[in-house]
């Protein structure tokens, strides 16, 4: 009889610790969900704002927004070019960007100046060397 009852006991025990964990589960699960999607919404996802080439179609620059602004906060910009890509933001009051906030002048084309313009800012000029 003892050892039936120390049967019950375990099962009872290993019970208590599978509805712990899967209400962790139950709880964890859509915290977590909602956080990784707002995450990628506001820091990873990348939109594409300006592409330019330069005049005789050699190089290739490209301006994306990373992420979105939160509430009122600034906007993030990659701008790549050749296998490199510099990082600045741009603070235009939560505003979504475009592409007249990053346009492209190339001088020829091995070289760029690409002007940051927001709401919030004095214009941020760029000078891009492609050689």
């Amino acid at each position: 009889m003892d050892l039936d009852q120390e049967d019950i006991e375990r099962s009872k025990t290993w019970a208590k610790w599978g509805c712990f964990l899967w209400a962790i589960l139950l709880v964890l699960g859509p915290l977590l969900s909602i956080g990784g999607y707002w995450l990628y919404t506001t820091e990873l996802k990348e939109r594409p704002l300006f592409e330019s080439e330069s005049p005789s179609r050699t190089n290739q620059i490209e301006v994306t927004e990373k992420g979105e602004p939160f509430f009122f906060g600034p906007s993030s910009v990659r701008i790549r070019f050749g296998h490199q890509h510099i990082d600045r933001t741009i603070y235009n009051d939560g505003n979504k960007l475009n592409g007249s906030n990053a346009p492209v002048q190339w001088k020829d084309d091995y070289t760029a100046v690409v002007t940051l313009y927001g709401e919030e800012q004095e214009p941020e000029t760029i000078k891009l060397s492609l050689e």
